[in-house]
């Protein structure tokens, strides 16, 4: 899809669907990190949409990336119930210390600098993608980017070592 039908369906459907967003995660900035992300992937992807399709394919687009979303939330949940139970045993192993500083290693030798930024204040100090938008004067569709882009360098590469 060109620039100017992607710019038309956002105009378009924009307002549904954040407010579908926001019914589901009753969140602002996540259910706005959630349309621009199904847009990011639209972008990224070399899907033809229909006119009279495109409103329920975006609609179906943000109910799934809402469901990713409370899966994150989910496990994050229950792996700081976890945390909070084994308090009194070490939280980090040698091997996770170790492997933690593999990643920031490899994050600061190969992702350029902005993707870098972007990843340490969105991992590291846990911002939201409008945070880290905000914070670096640049558009929450360019931190997704960027940090889609990361990950996938990181996947990679991670899984070329083992």
């Amino acid at each position: 899809m060109t620039k100017r039908e992607i710019e038309t369906l956002f105009k378009t459907h924009y307002t549904r669907m954040y407010r579908l967003a926001a019914s589901i995660l009753y969140d602002e900035d996540e259910s706005k990190d959630v349309v621009s992300e199904v847009f990011s992937r639209l972008m990224a992807s070399d899907v033809m949409l229909r006119p009279d399709t495109a409103e329920a394919y975006l609609l179906t687009g943000v109910r799934n990336q809402c469901r990713n979303v409370m899966e994150r939330k989910q496990v994050r949940e229950r792996f700081l119930r976890l945390l909070s139970e084994e308090a009194t045993e070490p939280t980090i192993t040698n091997s996770e210390q170790l492997r933690m500083t593999e990643l920031m290693q490899y994050v600061k030798e190969h992702l350029p600098t902005l993707s870098q930024q972007i990843f340490r204040l969105r991992f590291l100090r846990e911002m939201t993608c409008q945070e880290v938008a905000d914070t670096l004067g640049i558009s929450r569709m360019t931190v997704h980017s960027h940090l889609k882009e990361s990950l996938e360098q990181i996947r990679v590469y991670f899984k070329s070592i083992q």
